[in-house]
């Protein structure tokens, strides 16, 4: 029997659930986008395989002699000098104090980390005024003798040796048969159980993003066993041997060009491509404090002379280099945004700058260049993924079918259980090393 109302029609097919919802197939993104730090390391050099999970990485430091000076002494016309490490200086060295007054080594005593000087641009040295202590004593170049001379005492040089952890990622997803049920939202024109590996893989890369900004290198015992994390950007800064500059107050613009002058004095190298990777709040500050100097330059193509996809790139120029200034939206992401500045009252991760330089540095020997940003993955495969179907399996046994962001080489296997359903896998046992003096972090301390 019809139900006799004097409701409006509409009313009455709402209140019985008879009206048609108008549901949008489109699903849109509150996640932000691009995994900007992810897109810059495997554009600069592709990821390398090794067959340790443990990757020794070897450098060559500054090849001059220089030691900081504690005390001195009158000696004759000349001084004494108290260094804390001599047994770099040789006799004959031409060495210099704070002031580039020079003086000529007459002797070395090693135990007493101990050089003696000679007058060399002056007629006498004062110890009042010359070579004095907190400065350095520093070794510009040999003045041997110029009839009969003799060979000077050896010093050799060997690399410093760091390493990079290469560590498991994983990230997984089921799908029972009952989850199959048609939908008003869309994935892809279809229903919107065909989201489930793709929403798996982005919330895969999600991972590798925060993995590479913030992972701190350890080797630690979890809940399943033995695990490693790899050195992440900032780790990797504030651990070994980057710029950092931990503020209590606002940014000023003296303060950022004075960063920029400590970033510049890391190398000599020419066409230096500094990226600096920061948040809206330090954005917008440094928009506010450098005013005309900034270049807006598009949506850039490139990023330090690397291809990227749909980044908004602005310019400054300072101490001789070009700065492209980046949005990170990662450290304006949603988890972030309830810890609050006690500097400014914005978001804190929000106030954080990461200088990169991309400039290709060489290798030693010059075969080569390592790429500030060195990605390694464990054996052959950078990426696994792997499908395992129960009772239902992919929407054909095709192994084709599998999604086009892990082909490529990339290892895909099938699999059998008996669950009323399909499983999604992926790993990446991968890990980064971060040439860190070629980077730096500015960040709010509170």
């Amino acid at each position: 029997m019809a139900t006799i109302s004097n409701l409006p029609l509409s009313q009455s097919l709402l209140l019985k659930g008879l009206s048609l919802p108008n549901k949008m197939a489109m699903v849109y993104a509150q996640d932000y986008g691009y995994n900007v730090l992810t897109q810059l390391t495997s554009k600069l050099a592709p990821s390398i395989s090794t067959p340790q999970s443990k990757v020794e990485i070897s450098s060559l430091g500054n090849l001059g002699v220089y030691s900081k000076i504690s005390a001195n002494a009158a000696l004759g016309t000349g001084l004494l000098v108290t260094v804390v490490d001599a047994s770099k200086f040789r006799i004959g060295d031409i060495v210099a104090d704070g002031n580039l007054v020079q003086a000529i080594v007459t002797a070395v005593d090693y135990t007493a980390n101990q050089i003696a000087v000679a007058p060399h641009t002056t007629a006498t040295l004062s110890s009042a005024s010359h070579f004095l202590p907190n400065q350095q004593a520093k070794r510009f170049f040999d003045a041997s003798a110029n009839r009969s001379s003799t060979g000077k005492s050896t010093l050799n040089y060997t690399p410093d040796t760091d390493f990079a952890l290469t560590a498991v990622t994983r990230e997984s997803s089921h799908q029972s048969r009952r989850d199959r049920i048609s939908s008003f939202v869309k994935w892809n024109g279809d229903f919107w159980w065909r989201s489930y590996d793709d929403l798996t893989l982005k919330a895969f890369a999600k991972q590798l993003e925060y993995k590479y900004a913030f992972s701190e290198r350890a080797i630690k015992t979890g809940p399943y066993g033995e695990y490693y994390t790899t050195g992440g950007l900032r780790w990797s800064i504030i651990n070994n041997g980057g710029s950092y500059l931990s503020l209590t107050s606002e940014l000023t613009q003296s303060v950022f060009n004075d960063f920029l002058e400590q970033m510049v004095r890391v190398s000599a190298e020419g066409g230096r491509k500094l990226v600096a990777l920061m948040g809206s709040s330090a954005l917008a500050r440094l928009q506010t404090i450098l005013g005309d100097y900034i270049k807006y330059a598009g949506t850039a193509n490139t990023l330090g002379g690397t291809a990227v996809t749909g980044l908004n790139v602005m310019k400054y120029a300072y101490a001789g280099i070009e700065v492209e200034f980046v949005r990170w939206a990662l450290l304006d992401d949603e988890m972030f945004r309830g810890e609050l500045s006690a500097i400014n009252g914005k978001p804190k991760m929000s106030n954080s700058i990461y200088f990169v330089d991309l400039t290709p540095i060489p290798a030693a020997d010059g075969s080569g260049t390592i790429a500030t940003l060195q990605k390694y993955h464990f054996n052959e495969d950078e990426l696994i993924a792997n499908y395992v179907p129960g009772m239902i399996g992919l929407e054909s046994s095709d192994p084709s079918t599998v999604k086009a962001a892990l082909s490529g080489g990339q290892s895909v296997s099938l699999g059998t259980s008996d669950v009323d359903g399909v499983d999604f896998h992926i790993l990446s046992d991968c890990g980064l090393y971060v040439v860190a003096d070629r980077c730096g972090l500015i960040e709010f301390a509170i």
